[in-house]
């Protein structure tokens, strides 16, 4: 028997679906109009949406982070508004059509930046002149989806890294963008045991995480 695969996925206890929205994808996958389609599903079956933003067209991991193809000439102040009005651009027109994400996450596995190498903060770009870029960047993504939102509404702000089991690196990454005064919700960890280690050095790290900085984890 087919069926919605959504049902099927809340049968087996999912609660919260994630999106990942690319900015000008070749082929149109991933793209603003297909997310919009996808945010009316899942909030048809009252799930939650996390929408995942990538910031560039394509997949942004921690080996790759390019930038959109129109941003890629942009000096600093410009790309900084650039991030600023994609994002309330998109929030908005999600919240127009009533399905606002719980939570957006800003960048997708940045533990090495975003937007390189503007946003650049790994290996010869891990400065105090790379992370203040860095930390200017994440924050007119937070705020773009605040100038979109009210004060009624509840959207939670997730900052997104891949160190599941590597607290060195979670906290080294944390400690210093909290350090350039960015605000946030929910820490998102992925973890890959094949790369990454075992489960107890996740649990390890994620309960460290918690008592260190307070907050819920994803």
């Amino acid at each position: 028997i087919a069926r919605d695969a959504l049902d099927i996925f809340k049968d087996h206890g999912f609660n919260y679906v994630r999106l990942r929205l690319w900015h000008t994808p070749s082929g149109g996958y991933c793209n603003l109009e297909n997310t919009l389609m996808m945010a009316q599903r899942i909030k048809q079956k009252n799930l939650g949406f996390l929408l995942d933003l990538h910031y560039s067209d394509t997949w942004a991991d921690p080996g790759h982070q390019p930038k959109p193809a129109s941003w890629e000439t942009l000096v600093f102040e410009a790309l900084k508004d650039s991030v600023h009005e994609y994002t309330r651009h998109v929030i908005a027109e999600l919240k127009a059509q009533n399905t606002l994400p719980d939570m957006v996450q800003i960048g997708n596995e940045i533990i090495c930046g975003m937007l390189w190498d503007e946003g650049r903060i790994c290996g010869g770009w891990n400065t105090a002149q790379q992370w203040e870029r860095f930390g200017e960047l994440v924050a007119e993504g937070i705020r773009g989806v605040e100038d979109a939102t009210g004060p009624a509404d509840s959207v939670k702000i997730v900052i997104h890294i891949d160190r599941g089991s590597d607290m060195g690196s979670s906290i080294w990454f944390f400690d210093n963008l909290i350090a350039e005064g960015v605000d946030f919700d929910v820490i998102g960890q992925s973890y890959y045991p094949w790369w990454h280690g075992t489960l107890d050095q996740l649990e390890a790290n994620l309960d460290t995480l918690a008592q260190r900085y307070g907050k819920d984890i994803v």
